[in-house]
């Protein structure tokens, strides 16, 4: 495949990864890219360009291998008859590298061995290229892939940092998950991706390498053929000529991406080019430290699940169901409090028990908790794009508040989209030891 068809794929690549609407893919796909959010993009470009060149390079090794064994037969067989138009026409029917790098010393057979050599030669430096072009660029974009994978997990973290500056628990908690949700997308998807970069150019690098030794071992082999035929024949008598294996491309032309190696012979600097790449592995550290952030945090974050504050005096029940993580709304009654008591949603104060108290308006919703219930119910379902949101709600009330406070909080929930609603009681049964969720 030509450079323009590079360019094309280049561009195609490019377009998709910056277009792709997420929801057109497969479920489990979708919500990992939602939960990386843009991160996941030029990650999708390093692995589609990586995936084109993995196969580009399979399709080049596919076509540019032969059948050594029948060839070799078949050559020696014609050379030794003295058939040297047929072993030219045999070779440009086979039309492989090695059949053309053959077939071009063969036409010079005429013009003396050295003649010969040359031609093989000066056809090798055009044909040993086109087997291992592009295949370093396989080792870049795995580099590539993990490093943007890198790159998304540092936008992962700032997002999860900045839920530090919140000061209702719930939302703070709300944000870290999300924050840590795409700083581990990035790098799962970062690691995939350079992984099977890496993997197919370890592989393709090393058959091209197997392949360019078979050609130069077998161009070899050719010219020597053709040597012995022709001393045979009586055409040539190379007395103190000797054979030399058809050199490959010098190593300023068969360099890429900084992975040849040195230690080359002559003036042709005969390197082998390593079969490995070198994979960062800072995105891995770097998942590891986010992890022990998470758990530090979330810890401090979920830990007032399972909490009442000394103000509130639970109500006994005997049927309760286990208690479950959703946002709680606390409303208490404080001895010898002039306000009554205070609503709070997830540590913020949204009322005064009051002011709810004296207000006799019709209207009974809470403003301020109304909004804040909103911003929740928001921050979960950017967390749970998949989901239908479920509405949930715990209320921890003290059994002393008044019922028309009560009712304005399940009013305000319900108009906020929380039909779900959970209080949470003393059970009786265990003497008022533990706390649970009773719908």
């Amino acid at each position: 495949m030509g450079k323009a068809t590079g360019i094309i794929v280049v561009v195609v690549a490019a377009l998709i990864s910056i277009f792709l609407p997420f929801n057109v893919l497969p479920t489990f796909l979708r919500e990992a890219f939602e939960g990386g959010r843009w991160g996941m993009r030029p990650i999708l470009f390093s692995f589609l360009v990586s995936a084109w060149l993995a196969l580009d390079r399979a399709i080049v090794l596919v076509r540019g291998s032969l059948n050594a064994q029948e060839f070799n037969s078949t050559l020696q067989g014609l050379l030794s008859s003295g058939n040297i138009n047929g072993a030219v026409q045999y070779c440009e029917q086979v039309d492989k590298p090695l059949s053309r790098i053959v077939a071009a010393g063969l036409r010079a057979s005429a013009l003396g061995e050295k003649k010969v050599k040359n031609a093989m030669d000066e056809v090798a430096y055009g044909e040993l290229p086109k087997l291992e072009i592009r295949t370093g660029y396989l080792a870049l974009m795995g580099n590539v892939a993990t490093l943007m994978g890198l790159f998304g997990t540092i936008i992962g973290l700032i997002h999860s940092f900045s839920a530090v500056s919140k000061t209702g628990v719930g939302e703070k908690a709300t944000m870290l998950a999300a924050g840590i949700s795409e700083a581990m997308n990035c790098t799962a998807f970062g690691l995939l991706s350079g992984i099977s970069a890496l993997f197919f150019f370890s592989v393709l690098n090393g058959k091209t390498q197997g392949l360019l030794d078979e050609i130069n071992h077998l161009s070899l082999k050719a010219f020597r053929m053709w040597k012995q035929a022709a001393r045979q024949q009586g055409a040539h008598s190379p007395a103190h000529a000797e054979a030399h294996m058809i050199h490959p491309p010098a190593a300023h032309l068969l360099g890429s991406v900084g992975l040849h190696k040195g230690g080359g012979h002559g003036s042709h600097g005969r390197g082998r080019k390593s079969t490995f790449a070198n994979l960062q592995l800072t995105p891995l550290i770097d998942m590891f430290i986010v992890m022990v952030i998470f758990l530090l945090m979330s810890f401090s974050a979920t830990g007032e699940l399972g909490r009442v504050a000394k103000d509130i005096k639970l109500p006994f029940a005997e049927k309760v169901d286990a208690i479950q993580r959703a946002p709680v709304v606390a409303v208490s009654f404080p001895k010898d409090d002039p306000s009554g008591g205070v609503v709070i949603l997830e540590g913020n104060a949204v009322s005064t028990a009051k002011e709810l108290l004296d207000d006799d308006s019709p209207d009974w919703n809470i403003s301020r908790l109304k909004e804040q219930l909103e911003v929740f119910k928001n921050n979960w379902k950017v967390t749970h794009p998949s989901e239908s949101f479920n509405g949930d709600l715990i209320l921890q009330v003290d059994q002393n508040v008044d019922f028309k406070i009560i009712k304005k909080v399940m009013y305000t929930a319900g108009i906020a989209g929380y039909t779900n609603l959970m209080f949470a009681v003393t059970q009786k049964a265990k003497g008022g030891g533990g706390e649970a969720a009773a719908e």
